[in-house]
């Protein structure tokens, strides 16, 4: 199973990312309601005694709600040559712990090697199927800064990711709760 932890940013958050849908052409945009933060993203994960490990790790963790307060769009380029169309996400004190939380219940209860790389917390909304530089800098121009809401996340998620026909399907696995 393709495993991954998130928080899921549900409305208004999604609801203003359904009103950006279509205004940049060459876009394969995501569907809104599947929009989250990646914390960390665990790969292939097989057995049943591995994933009953990153349960009671995820379980254990104590923090507070998470406020997401959206910044500017923008751009990674990724190894094949696509492009992945992003929200920022500002990198507050209380989600950078959770996310240092979150590694450290994985590495100590759960025995697994976390990959060091900056945490760059971002909403993924689209892949750029045909750039086009100059449309693409003033879409950018145009939505920063975001006009978007702060957003209250109760919760952090495990969820399995499939392989889907247009576009990959997240399938909640478990929620844990954090404190209010």
């Amino acid at each position: 199973m393709r495993l991954f932890i998130a928080l899921g940013v549900g409305s208004p958050l999604s609801d203003a990312i359904a009103a950006m849908r279509g205004s940049l052409a060459g876009v394969r945009w995501v569907d809104p309601a599947t929009c989250h933060v990646t914390l960390r993203f665990l790969g292939e994960v097989s057995g049943r005694d591995r994933l009953d490990e990153i349960d009671m790790a995820l379980s254990a963790i104590r923090a507070p709600s998470i406020i997401l307060q959206p910044e500017a769009p923008g751009v990674f380029q990724r190894d094949d040559g696509r492009q992945t169309l992003w929200i920022g996400i500002e990198r507050s004190d209380p989600l950078l712990h959770l996310h240092r939380k979150v590694d450290t219940a994985l590495r100590r209860s759960a025995g697994m090697e976390i990959e060091r790389r900056r945490f760059m917390p971002h909403i993924t909304i689209g892949t750029i199927t045909s750039p086009a530089p100059d449309l693409l800098a003033s879409w950018l121009a145009r939505w920063s800064p975001l006009p978007l809401p702060p957003v209250e996340v109760p919760r952090l998620t495990l969820f399995r990711s499939l392989r889907g026909p247009d576009e990959p399907v997240y399938e909640s696995l478990a929620e844990y709760d954090l404190a209010r």
